[in-house]
């Protein structure tokens, strides 16, 4: 399993309609091929910052599967407006002790 982090930041003001947004764009990505899930926090300090994290099966999953999908294009229309800047979007896996 991986998972795909972010932090967002939205406009000022947006914080209640991204979140609607973010909903219907969480349903597109949760029925992408490879995808376990989505959750989205709000930062208590600064309440138009958001902790964006989806999981997936592989990486591939999401940088080819999904990204290369039209859900890919719906998801980015509906959410992407709201953005005061794109997101750095990084994957990390569990590190396994032995």
């Amino acid at each position: 399993m991986v998972q795909e982090t972010f932090l967002l930041e939205v406009k000022p003001g947006t914080e209640q309609e991204f979140e609607q947004a973010f909903q219907k764009a969480a349903a597109l990505v949760q029925s992408a091929k490879g995808c376990i899930g989505s959750e989205l926090q709000r930062c208590l300090e600064q309440e138009n910052k958001y902790l964006v994290a989806i999981e997936w099966e592989t990486v591939e999953d999401h940088l080819v599967g999904f990204k290369n999908s039209p859900a890919f294009e719906e998801m980015k229309s509906l959410i992407g407006s709201y953005y005061l800047h794109l997101p750095q979007v990084e994957h990390y896996q569990k590190v396994k002790f032995q």
